[in-house]
């Protein structure tokens, strides 16, 4: 308790921002949550009629984290109307900024993170999938809590909340299909971390602990898998059949194209062709690229280029993952982007205020510019939009 009081005193005013900050950031994904579209999507209905509870979820436990939370939101509603059957992904959606918040503080700094939370939290990607009933914010999440833990066990080995924390996400990730590769290469990347825990908790309870935390999960898994061998390849992030080799490359090639020129033909989850990063993250993003491989032998840089490669390859196949596995991972790059961007401004104007201020200003004036712009295609246009209006004609 004497530690924790210390942290409070010492950290409050953070704690502040950062509460302010979520709220606002929760305040953006509820506003007009259940009327915006007037009606659901085909997508949202087959995924709200999907069976919850103990018995759904021992059925179907793919999706475990996101059904979870559906199961408990369901069970204090009576009514399973727009707002309520969104609720969750807007949940999940606030997990993947404050998340990609912590994880952007402990590489760039308070700055940086502040300017990147805002690209990350206000991009219409980020809003479509955190204010639709569909799985794709799974991914939103999953990637930026990989990292965070990845971080934790390099700056803390030892402590016994990360050992545990760190076997209690593996399990839970795992249900989400295509997951168990990135989790993989995060237990191949982080193993001398990990060994280093093992070796810490030497009570055999400790360690029994851990074990039980990592398996806790599975037996739903492997139940699964024994009523239906179809599930085993939907949880691996493969499709039901794989595409010919042309295709697979036009399918590979296209996921950059939809990234940074022309977005997917999705209505329900997109506007138009618009590409995902508009002008200035996708000038941030190129920045932080080029800044990651002048310092290639960086941890960071390397996984997050395996996820990059990995990512790629599972959206190419047209297996269950979607773009928003590589979103998060691309607005990462950006907030290096910002970082190097600020950083070099600050270094040729070391001690006039003037110009300092001036540089920090106009990066500022352009994060701004594009969250207005994001805002506005999500809010205003999207809904609008004849083929947006078509597709959400389901009433609940």
């Amino acid at each position: 308790m004497a530690s924790l009081r210390a942290y409070l005193a010492h950290h409050w005013r953070l704690l502040i921002v950062v509460a302010v900050g979520l709220a606002l950031a929760y305040g953006l994904l509820l506003y007009r949550l259940g009327s915006l579209v007037g009606g659901l999507s085909g997508g949202e209905v087959a995924v709200a009629s999907t069976p919850l509870g103990w018995h759904g979820i021992y059925a179907h436990p793919l999706y475990l984290p996101l059904n979870l939370a559906r199961s408990f939101i369901f069970f204090f509603s009576s009514h399973h109307g727009q707002t309520v059957t969104r609720l969750a992904n807007s949940m999940f959606g606030l997990l993947s900024i404050a998340t990609f918040a912590f994880v952007v503080r402990a590489w760039h700094g308070q700055r940086t993170t502040l300017l990147a939370v805002a690209l990350f939290a206000t991009s219409s990607w980020t809003l479509h999938v955190s204010r639709l009933a569909s799985y794709d914010v799974l991914y939103l999440w999953a990637v930026p809590l990989l990292m965070l833990g990845y971080l934790l066990r390099q700056r803390h080995p030892k402590s016994p909340w990360v050992f545990y924390g760190s076997a209690l996400t593996w399990s839970l990730l795992l249900f989400v299909p295509g997951m168990v590769w990135l989790v993989l290469l995060t237990i191949a990347l982080s193993w001398p971390d990990i060994a280093d825990g093992w070796a810490e908790q030497s009570a055999w309870w400790r360690r029994l602990l851990f074990v039980v935390a990592g398996l806790i999960w599975l037996p739903l898994l492997l139940a699964d898998f024994l009523r239906s061998t179809g599930d085993l390849r939907l949880w691996l992030g493969l499709p039901a059949h794989f595409p010919p080799l042309l295709t697979f490359g036009k399918q590979l090639l296209a996921v950059p194209i939809h990234l940074l020129i022309r977005g997917p033909a999705y209505p329900d989850v997109w506007l138009g062709r618009l590409p995902i990063l508009d002008v200035t993250a996708l000038a941030l993003t190129i920045m932080g690229g080029y800044f990651y491989v002048r310092h290639w032998r960086a941890h960071r840089a390397q996984k997050l280029t395996l996820i990059l490669v990995i990512g790629t390859i599972l959206i190419g196949l047209g297996g269950p993952v979607g773009l928003s596995l590589l979103v998060p991972v691309l607005f990462l790059l950006a907030a290096a982007g910002l970082h190097s961007l600020l950083q070099s401004w600050l270094r040729v104007f070391p001690t006039n205020p003037i110009a300092r201020n001036l540089g920090v200003s106009l990066v500022i004036i352009a994060v701004a510019v594009s969250c207005m712009y994001n805002l506005r295609s999500y809010f205003v246009a999207w809904p609008h939009n004849t083929t947006t209006q078509a597709t959400f004609r389901y009433r609940r």
